[in-house]
Parts: C-alpha cells; sequence; structure tokens
C-alpha cells in the first residue's frame, strides 16, 4: 500500500475533476463542486453550459476534439500518423501496469483519460512517470489547447474551466520540476 501525502491528494483530486469537465456535460454537482473548489463566478444555467459543452467538444460544427493526437502531429504528416500518438500514450500507460479495459470508452489519448492517468500516478506516487509523462504528453499541448477552448467557448465557466486547466498545468511543470534534458530516456 502506498502512503500518500495530502499534497500529491489534492493533486490527483484536481486532475480527476478536471478530467471529468471534458469528459461529460457537468452535473448540477459537479458545477457546485467547482464552484467552491475554485471559488469562481459563473451565471450560466446548467443548459448552457451543457450546449457550450457540445459546441466546444462534439460538434457537429467546428469543435476542438480534446485529443492528443489531433494536437500532437507535424504538418506534413499524414492522418493515419494520428495513431502513433494514441500508441505511445497507451504504451506508456502500460509500462507502469496500467491496463486500460474495453468498457473504458475514451481513447488513450483523450485529455480526460491523460489527467485521469495523471490523478492515478500522483495516487501511487510515481513520480519518476510524472515527469516523463507530463513532459512528453500533456505539457506539450493542454497550454495551447486551452487557449483555444477559451477563445471558443460561449460561456465564462467553459472560459474558466480553460484558463484554470491551462494554470495548473503550468503550476504543475514547475512543481515537478521538468527541465529541458533533465528527463531520462525512456523506452
Amino acid at each position: 500500500m502506498v502512503l500518500i501525502n495530502e499534497n500529491d491528494r489534492e493533486r490527483a483530486e484536481l486532475y480527476r475533476l478536471f478530467a471529468g469537465l471534458f469528459m461529460t456535460l457537468p452535473t448540477d454537482e459537479v458545477l457546485m463542486q467547482f464552484r467552491d473548489m475554485f471559488r469562481v463566478r459563473f451565471s450560466e444555467t446548467p443548459d448552457e453550459i451543457g450546449m457550450d459543452f457540445a459546441h466546444i467538444f462534439l460538434g457537429p460544427w467546428k469543435h476542438l476534439p480534446p485529443y492528443e493526437s489531433v494536437y500532437s502531429y507535424s504538418p506534413g504528416d499524414i492522418p493515419g500518423s494520428w495513431r502513433r500518438t494514441v500508441k505511445e500514450v497507451q504504451a506508456f500507460y502500460h509500462s507502469t501496469g496500467l491496463v486500460l479495459h474495453d468498457q473504458v470508452d475514451l481513447s488513450p489519448d483523450h485529455l480526460s483519460a491523460e489527467l485521469l492517468f495523471m490523478s492515478y500516478l500522483a495516487e501511487n506516487d510515481l513520480v519518476k512517470y510524472q515527469r516523463l509523462f507530463f513532459e512528453r504528453h500533456l505539457f506539450r499541448w493542454v497550454p495551447d489547447y486551452c487557449d483555444l477552448v477559451y477563445g471558443h467557448a460561449f460561456t465564462s465557466f467553459y472560459k474558466e474551466v480553460a484558463n484554470l486547466l491551462k494554470k495548473f498545468i503550468l503550476f504543475e511543470y514547475e512543481e515537478l520540476e521538468i527541465q529541458k534534458g533533465y528527463i531520462e530516456s525512456f523506452p
């Protein structure tokens, strides 16, 4: 059994909260938890927030799919190369002993899956893996993705979510002491 310190417990909880906000329509309970945790104000109704969720993440109009592979390929890459990111993320999960079951209805590179994975790493005191995964995956695309969400959102709620997730990711960058060249090579 791993003893987790209070800081890691809080970090894991934040990762889970953010994961939920990008995975499904937030319930009234989640909206209140978000409001209380961050002491933010938003005036939109749950229905308006739900419509914005669909507008931002689902489409059918121009939307912002929350998948690393959409944002991490080079302009010259062919669309099939997006699978490379999915495979890399999935291999990273497996390297820690975590196996995603077929019942999980998320691609491994979905933002919510990656945030939940960081929660798992924090709760299990897997600091080396946190640093590696953060550097190789989350930090490379999430801050820019949050900027896109902020600009695309209609509601102050999702603008706040994007702004706070970006701040959290930047804070984590400093906390995990990630520096260029520091990360060990990973198989």
